[in-house]
């Protein structure tokens, strides 16, 4: 997938989300204040980043090959939210914004995965590059373990983002 589908996959993620969370928190759109069009505008660029970030690979190609392991998978995303796990309790007042924001991150990384999962052949750079060799002396993942790679990451990312936004999101309300 190139920049500009990733780019829409994740306007269609956010939009899905904002509007899935609106309707399950059963609030009114007309009583939306400056705090909820604060936290759309964020959410959407934190969405946005998180369906490019795993192709920054592209920019260290002498270190990482384009879809490998650590930009691809669960790894990075969680590793970048885990301060807000671990110090959800603590984010009170100007801070807890930052939950629900990391939670769309982790939704538009999610996006991206699943968007990778429809390459024109699973061959070449739609694999998964992994940093050690396998029996063919290959640094690639075959197709279908890609597959599988890309689609249980991206549910694990989504089942994160989902589990921030509607369990540790309590300052929307």
């Amino acid at each position: 997938m190139h920049r500009k589908g990733h780019l829409l996959g994740a306007t269609s993620a956010w939009t899905v989300t904002i509007v899935l969370y609106y309707f399950f928190s059963g609030v009114d759109f007309t009583s939306l204040d400056v705090k909820h069009s604060v936290w759309m505008i964020l959410s959407f660029f934190a969405c946005h980043f998180g369906a490019q970030l795993p192709d920054y690979d592209v920019l260290w190609k002498k270190f990482l090959p384009h879809r490998n392991v650590l930009t691809h998978s669960f790894i990075l995303p969680i590793l970048f939210t885990l301060p807000v796990y671990i110090t959800r309790k603590d984010l009170t007042g100007d801070f807890v914004f930052l939950v629900p924001i990391f939670a769309m991150y982790l939704i538009g990384h999610a996006s991206h995965l699943f968007l990778d999962l429809g390459p024109n052949k699973w061959e070449g750079t739609a694999l998964i590059h992994i940093f050690w060799r396998n029996e063919e002396g290959r640094k690639t993942m075959p197709p279908t373990s890609s597959f599988l790679f890309l689609l249980i990451n991206g549910l694990i990312i989504l089942a994160g983002g989902i589990i921030l936004l509607f369990f540790f999101s309590r300052w929307v309300f």
